[in-house]
């Protein structure tokens, strides 16, 4: 009888051991899974960011090169469609729906530093934005241009997002120089 106990007190030990083993290893997918989604919506907000600040130089490019007289005429001779605001709605909400998706994602499971972060970096792209709607078109590109100081603020925003993305996810060296003068295979100036 002895020997009994002994065998289904030794079963019901090795049952809960596994059963605890079996918890902790699926907690630690869960929370892995949960870092890796984490990651992928820096990753989309910073992608995304930067692609619509390319769509917004575009307009202020768009605008530009439509400000000139002969474009006028253009537009009165049928020579151009005039921009739909419904196209450009659509044409920039295809990658905002994106970034907002991973912004989301940031602010429901990021920490308090991602989520600052995050709303930096929509801050710097509203402002490249609302600096590409306001030209005038008739403007030089200058190193003073609103447009050009935006997107620094974008970039500067963009790396500080990036570099708080490496430290939460503590792969590789967490403190680089993005913006380093130095690119391999290229000749040094």
């Amino acid at each position: 009888m002895s020997s009994t106990v002994a065998a289904l007190l030794g079963s019901a030990i090795t049952a809960v051991a596994s059963l605890f083993v079996v918890m902790l290893q699926s907690r630690l997918r869960r929370r892995q899974r949960k870092r890796a989604g984490l990651q992928q919506a820096y990753i989309l907000m910073l992608s995304g960011a930067l692609r619509l600040a390319h769509k917004a130089e575009a307009l202020r490019q768009a605008r530009y090169w439509r400000s000139g007289l002969r474009e006028v005429g253009d537009d009165l001779l049928g020579g151009h469609k005039p921009l739909d605001p419904m196209v450009l709605h659509d044409w920039l909400a295809r990658d905002l729906t994106t970034v907002e998706t991973a912004w989301s994602q940031i602010w429901t499971s990021g920490d308090q530093d991602g989520i600052a972060l995050a709303n930096g970096l929509m801050t710097a792209y509203n402002g490249v934005m609302d600096a590409a709607v306001r030209s005038s078109g008739a403007e030089a590109f200058d190193a003073t241009d609103e447009m050009l100081v935006a997107s620094r603020r974008l970039a500067e925003a963009r790396g500080q997002l990036a570099l708080h993305a490496r430290r939460i996810a503590k792969l590789g060296p967490r403190d680089v120089d993005l913006f380093t003068e130095r690119e391999y295979g290229v000749p040094a100036a």
